[in-house]
């Protein structure tokens, strides 16, 4: 195997990212869910195997920051990093879908019935207002889309990436850690706590301080672990000691994960920040061994963004497809209609918007050529 962590890795981690993700999201909350939980058969420390199986999914978003801080580091070690360039990014990609999926929102799904126990997942485009509509196009809000929270987060990360992309190439991998476990249980538990504290007065309703020193923990921890895996080329490193010491295999690679599976069920998300790169390195390893389904994750990795912005609208928010993805009622045979429904939305969302590009820039050379 090559003996660096390359952007076709990246790719592959985040389909199985965008898995998790949809698992999360259609089998977590039966609440949400047009005719309440679809069918599962076991039962798992006492609950359906659906809500077990769906909570751990949400390991995703520390998924994706640990692969954003891991690919910023090594892109800022090849050039100056630009902010500006990294925000515009981030925009393009959220408007591409907002543009689309939203005038299809109020077109079509203003006056939907109540099919789920969260009636204002059903009646979320039933009014519009310009204020409203504003404030998603800057993401500053997320009533349309609560999944998209996402986005304000990961905003918030890439403008403090210089401070830790600063600590991070003056301190040793020791120190790195360390830090990021103190900052975890900082934003997790002491700053809350303090915010609340009379002496500090009304900055439990800072909008700076609710922005940037309580960040949703283990997110922007997991970030910064990323960008240390990154300077010193960890996942390489852990994946050889542990291949050293016969502990790649198959049958390894999934008892592990089953481990860490559980480890998260008891511990919550807290330890993100270091369930995040072994799992890597296990789901890495075994689908060496699936070559099928390595192909299949790697072509969602390519589209993943869209697809993170898309499947709530499958999944929740637009009844006549809500009804096509819930048809099967099996909970994993449902996964794979969201899957396939949100996979195929997004190449149709990259043909889209690459047909204007085409457009414009055809239109443009004709004007030159007249002028």
């Amino acid at each position: 195997m090559k003996q660096t962590f390359s952007r076709e890795d990246t790719k592959l981690m985040k389909g199985a990212a965008i898995f998790l993700m949809l698992m999360h999201h259609l089998w977590a909350f039966p609440e949400r869910i047009a005719g309440g939980e679809l069918w599962h058969v076991l039962n798992i420390c006492g609950e359906s195997s659906l809500t077990y199986f769906g909570s751990f999914g949400k390991i995703c978003v520390s998924f994706f920051f640990f692969l954003g801080g891991y690919g910023v580091y090594l892109t800022a070690c090849s050039k100056k990093y630009d902010l500006i360039a990294k925000i515009k990014g981030l925009y393009l990609a959220y408007w591409k879908v907002f543009l689309i999926f939203i005038p299809l929102a109020f077109l079509f799904c203003a006056n939907q019935p109540i099919y789920c126990d969260e009636a204002e997942i059903c009646t979320r485009y039933a009014t519009f207002s310009a204020q409203e509509c504003f404030n998603n196009f800057i993401g500053f809000s997320t009533s349309y889309n609560s999944e998209w929270w996402f986005l304000h987060s990961y905003l918030c990360v890439l403008i403090l990436y210089p401070l830790i992309d600063r600590i991070v190439r003056r301190r040793s991998t020791l120190c790195n850690v360390t830090a990021i476990v103190v900052f975890s249980i900082l934003i997790t538990d002491i700053l809350p706590a303090l915010g609340e504290l009379d002496v500090f007065g009304t900055l439990e309703d800072n909008y700076l301080y609710h922005t940037f020193f309580l960040l949703s923990a283990p997110y922007a921890a997991c970030f910064w672990m990323g960008a240390v895996f990154a300077k010193d080329n960890l996942l390489i490193q852990i994946r050889e000691s542990l291949r050293r010491n016969n502990l790649l295999h198959p049958l390894l690679d999934i008892f592990f994960v089953g481990v860490i599976v559980q480890m998260r069920y008891l511990t919550g998300q807290i330890v993100d920040i270091l369930y995040v790169p072994f799992l890597i390195i296990f789901l890495m390893d075994l689908l060496r061994h699936i070559r099928p389904l390595r192909t299949v994750l790697l072509s969602i990795g390519k589209e993943s963004t869209s697809m993170w912005l898309i499947h709530p609208f499958f999944c929740y928010y637009f009844y006549p497809v809500v009804q096509v993805v819930i048809a099967p009622r099996w909970g994993i045979l449902s996964l794979l209609v969201l899957l396939v429904l949100s996979y195929l939305a997004a190449k149709l969302v990259r043909l889209f918007w690459w047909c204007i590009g085409t457009i414009i820039h055809r239109a443009q050379h004709i004007f030159l050529k007249v002028s």
